[in-house]
């Protein structure tokens, strides 16, 4: 997968959670967009399924701990998809 194509899809699927809201910079916070950590954990299990990847669920877990930003779930994304 392209990292652009991937790049494009976590930000689609944030804008969605935010209600259609797309001007946010992929560094901004997740927390500060008014992200919770369910909202995270759908954004992961939906962009896995669209993107037919597959994580484990400690890679899952780690992510949900980590992840701050857009960015950080493309990266988290890009690495599964490499496996």
């Amino acid at each position: 997968m392209k990292e652009a194509a991937l790049r494009d899809a976590v930000h689609r699927f944030i804008s969605r959670l935010l209600e259609g809201r797309d001007d946010f910079d992929d560094d901004a916070s997740l927390a500060q967009l008014g992200l919770d950590k369910e909202d995270i954990e759908e954004l992961i299990f939906h962009l896995e399924d669209e993107l037919g990847l597959t994580a484990f669920t400690a890679e899952e877990d780690r992510m949900l701990k980590t992840a701050k930003t857009a960015n950080d779930l493309s990266r988290f994304l890009l690495e599964i998809g490499r496996h």
